[in-house]
């Protein structure tokens, strides 16, 4: 924080009167270690923000025998701290796609520390009930940490300081638990995340968006994180073009991060390529709207998704150039697999370096940064001060007539540069290629503005398989690429494998062109669901 005067947290505000708790959490949280915890506080000292002294913290998660609770998106603890009344309290989640600093949270006090829903209100309690139905509730997993806070004042806000260190425990198994928190206590979304920003600044600090419950659940369980697709942006006939902005946005940035803890915790190589993706959503949709939104601010956001984007790319090469082999020409070939071992070797070492320095790109302060450069972005829905005067009104107008002109102009681009195919060079394919991506992504972000969602369905597929068959010969370029980046060893094994694959891949270009025409004529025909 040191240098950005507005991003420092000023000495502890006064004391607040006693208010109900809110219906919503917004908070930011970082991942922590001793060394973490230490800077943090001292950071907090050298600002004036007393940091206050260690209370012991116990919460006791319940849920039904089979899980409908958490299957719900529910979440029930009582939790008790020192000699005070315990405390029942219930989260859930923010809609898929949305704000994902920001959840439901409603606690009130349980003086016999049971977890009986009937101490809520109605509407809550009903909610409850619906999902626990005649069940019982029994404890699930415990959190039992020592929390010390601080109220930090930004701007004209009031936020809560919270630093964790414990364990969550499930039986006889116990899970290291040391978090940074910041929260929302009075004031704005933007003054947290103004403040959580200086915060990662002066203390090399990295976001977590796996909440405690989360990992209790996975800890009891045995479960690990899964890769997340993208959701579909709630929109409706209705939405204005300011609304549609910031939900197409936080989508994609809530796609993005969804994905941090499966790739921090496991191998799956649908979190490399659900990142990537994210990333691409993400950019291109900002391609879009700055059609009529000029920022720099913006352009900064896009170079940076492309530059994390990049850094993850050989992690998804590895994955891809590896299931292709394995999938395709190795399948049911035990002998072809046994020849191909030095290859596949070479592979794995390349992949797990690779998977190596994406969860260091996922780690490092500057992925941090740009996430809460974006949640600022729309926190303060930074392009309102960007439209000219003439096009003010566009802000309260319905989206629908924006979407449609965008719609419209990326299929008539897709026709123009495939007006040639199927006998156009490779580099032609593969700019057709980022057209039909980009009208793809925009009929995916703007879809819930119309009223067909089959249309919809049918026109997603038909452009989804034009673009499978178009990256036939790009998969067999950077496939070469790929084998020769491995730098094998002179061991005719394994040249002949790299040889028999790249061969699978010109084989499934030969077979991508002689369904292309088809495909073409398809998307050409393809009825237009936005008109």
């Amino acid at each position: 924080m040191t240098g950005d005067a507005a991003a420092r947290p000023a000495p502890p505000a006064p004391a607040q009167g006693a208010a109900p708790p809110p219906a919503r959490e917004v908070e930011v949280k970082f991942h922590a270690d001793a060394a973490i915890l230490a800077a943090v506080r001292a950071a907090c000292q050298d600002l004036g923000a007393a940091v206050g002294v260690e209370k012991e913290l116990v919460s006791t998660y319940f849920d039904t025998p089979s899980r409908d609770l958490q299957r719900s998106g529910l979440t029930l603890r009582v939790r008790r701290k020192g000699r005070a009344v315990p405390l029942l309290g219930t989260k859930w989640s923010a809609p898929a796609g949305e704000d994902p600093f920001a959840r439901g949270e409603i606690e009130v006090r349980s003086p016999q520390g049971l977890p009986d829903i009937e101490l809520f209100v109605p509407e809550l309690r009903d909610r409850l009930k619906a999902a626990v139905g005649d069940r019982p509730l029994a404890p699930v997993f415990e959190t039992r940490f020592k929390r010390r806070t601080a109220i930090l004042r930004h701007g004209l806000s009031d936020i809560e300081l919270a630093l964790d260190e414990g364990h969550v425990v499930a039986g006889d198994q116990r899970l290291p638990l040391a978090e940074v928190e910041l929260e929302l206590k009075t004031g704005t979304a933007t003054d947290l995340v103004a403040c959580a920003r200086g915060l990662a600044q002066a203390c090399g600090l990295s976001l977590a968006f796996e909440a405690k419950a989360a990992r209790g659940y996975r800890l009891a369980l045995g479960l690990v994180p899964q890769p997340q697709k993208a959701q579909p942006v709630a929109l409706s006939p209705t939405t204005s073009f300011d609304d549609l902005v910031a939900a197409v946005i936080a989508g994609s940035l809530a796609h993005f991060t969804s994905n941090w803890a499966a790739l921090r915790q496991s191998d799956a190589p649908e979190s490399i390529h659900q990142l990537r993706v994210a990333l691409r959503r993400m950019r291109s949709a900002l391609g879009i709207f700055r059609k009529v939104v000029a920022l720099p601010e913006l352009e900064d956001i896009r170079a940076e998704a492309r530059r994390i984007a990049s850094a993850l790319g050989p992690a998804r090469e590895s994955d891809a150039f590896r299931a292709n082999a394995l999938a395709g020409p190795l399948r049911g070939q035990p002998q072809r697999l046994a020849e191909a071992a030095l290859l596949l070797d070479a592979v794995e070492a390349r992949r797990a370096e690779s998977y190596v320095a994406a969860r260091r790109v996922i780690d490092e302060p500057a992925t941090t940064l740009f996430v809460l450069e974006v949640q600022t972005f729309l926190a303060r829905r930074a392009w309102r001060t960007a439209l000219s005067p003439a096009d003010l009104g566009l802000l309260t107008s319905e989206a629908r007539g924006f979407a449609a002109a965008v719609l419209t102009r990326l299929r008539r681009r897709a026709l123009k540069r495939g007006k040639h195919l199927p006998d156009m060079p490779d580099a032609e394919r593969h700019e057709l290629r980022i057209a039909l991506k980009n009208l793809r992504y925009a009929a995916e972000f703007f879809g819930g503005l119309f009223d067909d969602p089959k249309q919809l369905r049918q026109f997603l597929r038909i452009v989804a398989d034009l673009q499978e068959d178009l990256g036939a010969h790009n998969d067999a370029a950077t496939a070469e690429s790929f084998i020769q980046s491995l730098e094998l060893p002179p061991v005719p094994s394994a040249h002949f494998s790299a040889g028999y694959l790249l061969g699978f891949y010109r084989h499934a270009t030969l077979t991508a062109d002689a369904h292309i025409g088809k495909k073409w004529k398809s998307f050409r025909r393809a009825a237009t669901f936005w008109e």
